[in-house]
């Protein structure tokens, strides 16, 4: 039998995709997932009263109405809650609202004056061409003091690597800042909630965990799911491509790291040095109880005093979650276990690290692969830091360049 997809990676990208194409008339298709169970990093676990998203943070919030329809078509918008998001960040020793710059009128004066003065003198503001790489664009759109207290120790906890690694060419959605609304802001002492770039909401299921978005997604694909299957091997024979020495296929969808493929006969010596480039992090995620009286629903940490960056106060988006249950995401390089958590969870692959010369290495990779039929699609076949909802706008996108248009409005729509 030749299948006309196989699709590499079962978490959110691999079975939308599957259940688009299937929406689409497609059936022979298959999902080879290597772990144990799919879901990837969309995975739930239930751990006595707690309700623990495992992959770390997840909400269901986006700007692609789209993206909506097709998840409220498998799992009701009536079986959510809907938040107005509150976020917090540590700062210092103080509590502020995200995002920073929007909210350091809530900091002490004496900090809220040198925070406000290292936002005024920003390169930005004065005209400077655009740094080249993180830790400069940091001191060029905030200033040093934002950037020494608050963004470098955040991003080296969370990423693992040095600012000064990292590449700029992903930063290119966030807006130039206003200093004289900053200002003003800081004079009245007064907070816009109309200044969060973005996710000023969030809807989660009202029963199990983010998981259930997954599983509503994935049940009619099931049949098609093959787990502990990795994927190690692409060859080409004529018009069809080989997975794993004897699986045929007129296309494959990879939504996994490259890395285990980059042997593959399919690959020269340049696609493998660009797959060789990329480079993720790996996160713990631990489970603690905690008595919390915060009314948020997570906290930034960026103190280097503390092992994590992010706290998650999992009973104020799931209250049917015990009360005193959180959970925090760590970076391996940091972790140490005994810190008083009662289950902890390690992802080998957790966020595409955006490194020095990353877009063109994905570039490389990308471009090699689509003529001879194998397409990058999400998180890891894209390699960028994607939210779920995006992993499902990207599938739809990809579905579409593939001449499918699946049964019902979503897929146009997603379009516009």
């Amino acid at each position: 039998m030749t299948y006309d997809y196989i699709i590499i990676g079962a978490g959110i990208t691999g079975v939308t995709a599957a259940r688009l194409l299937q929406k689409s008339g497609v059936e022979r298709l298959l999902v080879l997932e290597a772990a144990k169970e799919p879901g990837g990093l969309c995975r739930t676990r239930q751990v006595g009263d707690h309700v623990l998203d495992v992959g770390g943070g997840h909400f269901l919030c986006t700007k692609y109405p789209a993206v909506y329809d097709f998840i409220f078509e498998h799992m009701p918008k009536s079986e959510f809650n809907y938040f107005d998001r509150v976020s917090r960040i540590s700062i210092e020793g103080h509590e502020v609202d995200y995002p920073l710059e929007s909210n350091i009128c809530q900091l002490p004066p004496e900090l809220c004056a040198e925070y406000l003065v290292s936002i005024a003198q920003n390169g930005e503001a004065r005209g400077l061409p655009q740094p080249a790489h993180f830790e400069a664009w940091c001191r060029w759109k905030l200033g040093d003091r934002v950037t020494d207290g608050y963004m470098l120790p955040y991003n080296r906890k969370i990423w693992g690597v040095e600012a000064s690694e990292m590449d700029v060419d992903w930063l290119h959605k966030i807006p130039r800042l206003d200093v004289r609304q900053i200002a003003r802001a800081c004079l009245t002492r007064t907070s816009d909630r109309g200044q969060m770039p973005s996710h000023a909401g969030f809807y989660y299921p009202k029963a199990g965990g983010f998981q259930g978005i997954f599983d509503a997604i994935a049940a009619p694909v099931r049949s098609h799911i093959i787990t502990r299957y990795p994927v190690s091997s692409i060859e080409k024979a004529g018009d069809t491509l080989i997975v794993n020495g004897f699986l045929r296929t007129r296309a494959v969808i990879n939504t996994a790291p490259w890395h285990p493929l980059a042997d593959s006969p399919v690959f020269d010596a340049q696609t493998r040095a660009a797959i060789a480039a990329l480079r993720h992090n790996q996160l713990v995620v631990s489970l603690h109880e905690e008595d919390y009286a915060t009314d948020a629903h997570w906290l930034y940490q960026p103190s280097e005093s503390l092992r994590h960056h992010r706290s998650f106060f999992i009973h104020n988006f799931a209250p049917h979650s015990a009360r005193n249950g959180l959970y925090r995401e760590t970076n391996l390089k940091r972790w140490k276990a005994g810190q008083g958590e009662i289950y902890a969870e390690t992802n080998s692959h957790a966020y595409p690290i955006p490194a020095l010369g990353w877009a063109r290495a994905i570039e490389t990779v990308l471009a090699h692969a689509a003529p001879l039929g194998i397409h990058g699609l999400g998180r890891w076949g894209q390699w960028q830091y994607f939210n779920s909802d995006v992993c499902i706008h990207e599938a739809m996108a990809l579905v579409k360049r593939l001449g499918h248009v699946p049964e019902g409005a979503a897929l146009e729509r997603s379009a516009a």
